[in-house]
C-alpha cells in the first residue's frame, strides 16, 4: 500500500476506535491511505453502528484489529508488532457504564500509550483534548486531558494537539429529547459555542497527523446557543419548541448529589453543567450545518 505521495503508506494506530469520533477517524485515515491499525476492545464495537451517526466499520475496511485496553498495559503487547509511525488517540470516558475514572480513562490510558511509542520510537502521536480548557481547568475531566497534553510536551515525540469546540454527538442527545416532547437546558443556554460532525473533526485529525501544528482548534459552521440548537432541533421535526431551563444552582446541586452515589457520573455532570455557562467557538473548519445533521437523525 501507498500514501498519496508515492512513498510507503505510514502505519497508523488508532485508539478510542470504537467511540464517536474513533469510528470517522478509522474510516478518514483508512481512505487517506494510511495502514490502520484500530486499537479496541470488542471487534463487534468495531464493526456495528455506533450512536449518533457513527459509522461502521467492516473488518475489510482497515488493515488490522488489535483487541486490547489502553486502560490495561499487559493487554498492549504486541500492539506495535511490525512497526507504527503515528498514534492517535480520542480515548476518553463518554458513555461508559464500567465504573472507570477520568483519571483511568483519559489519562492514565493516553499514559500507556505515550510510554509505549517512547519504547518503540513511534514518531508522532496526536491526542483529541477540548476548546476552552482554561475556563473549566478545575473539573476533573478537564485535569486528566491537559495532564496527557503535558506529558506529551514533555516525551520528546512529535505530537498534535486537536481541540474541539463541542461534538454533533452530544447535539443528539438535544434532538432525542425533542423527539420526546421537551429539551431541558442547564441554565439560561445563552452561551455560545460551534459543535462540529464527527465526519469533519475526522478529517482536521488527520491533517493534524501530517502537518506541523502542534495545536489545532476546529469548530462547526453554526455558532449558534444551547436554546438556538433546541429550537432549531423542534423546528426540523415541525414541532412548537418547548424548552425547560434548569437553573444553574439546581443543577449543580443534582451533579453533586450523584456524585456521592456515582462518582463517575457526578463527574460527567459536573462537566456538562459547567460546559452550559461558558462560550467554546473554534475555527469553522467543519462544512456539515447542524440543521443537516438534525434531518438525518429525525
Amino acid at each position: 500500500m501507498t500514501d498519496a505521495s508515492g512513498g510507503n503508506a505510514k502505519r497508523i494506530v488508532v485508539a478510542g476506535s470504537t467511540g464517536y469520533l474513533g469510528k470517522f477517524a478509522t474510516r478518514e485515515f483508512n481512505q487517506r491511505g494510511y495502514r490502520v491499525r484500530a486499537l479496541a476492545r470488542s471487534v463487534e464495537r468495531l464493526e456495528e453502528p455506533g450512536p449518533f451517526t457513527a459509522p461502521a466499520i467492516p473488518r475489510a475496511e482497515i488493515d488490522d484489529v488489535f483487541v486490547g485496553e489502553a486502560t490495561k498495559p499487559e493487554t498492549l503487547e504486541g500492539l506495535f508488532d511490525g512497526g507504527v509511525d503515528i498514534v492517535f488517540s480520542s480515548l476518553g470516558i463518554s458513555r461508559q457504564r464500567d465504573g472507570l475514572t477520568f483519571e483511568k480513562v483519559d489519562y492514565q490510558a493516553n499514559r500507556n500509550l505515550i510510554d509505549l511509542c517512547i519504547e518503540h520510537g513511534v514518531r508522532k502521536f496526536v491526542y483529541v483534548s477540548m476548546l476552552g480548557h482554561e475556563q473549566i481547568a478545575h473539573l476533573a475531566i478537564t485535569k486528566a486531558h491537559e495532564r496527557v497534553v503535558a506529558d506529551l510536551e514533555a516525551s520528546g515525540l512529535e505530537y498534535a494537539i486537536v481541540r474541539p469546540s463541542g461534538y454533533f454527538s452530544d447535539m443528539g442527545a438535544i434532538i432525542d429529547m425533542a423527539k420526546r416532547g421537551r429539551v431541558y437546558l442547564v441554565g439560561e443556554g445563552t452561551n455560545l459555542f460551534n459543535p462540529i460532525h464527527g465526519a469533519d473533526l475526522a478529517a482536521v485529525c488527520a491533517d493534524a497527523a501530517a502537518g506541523d501544528d502542534l495545536v489545532v482548534e476546529a469548530g462547526g459552521p453554526d455558532v449558534l446557543s444551547q436554546r438556538d440548537a433546541a429550537e432549531l432541533a423542534f423546528d426540523v421535526l415541525d414541532k412548537p419548541p418547548k424548552i425547560t431551563v434548569i437553573p444553574l444552582w439546581l443543577a449543580y446541586g443534582l451533579a453533586r448529589f450523584i456524585g456521592v452515589l456515582n462518582r463517575q457520573f457526578g463527574d460527567l455532570a459536573q462537566f456538562i453543567v459547567t460546559a452550559g455557562e461558558v462560550d467554546g467557538v473554534g475555527p469553522a473548519r467543519g462544512k456539515i450545518t447542524l440543521r443537516s445533521y438534525f434531518e438525518e437523525l429525525a
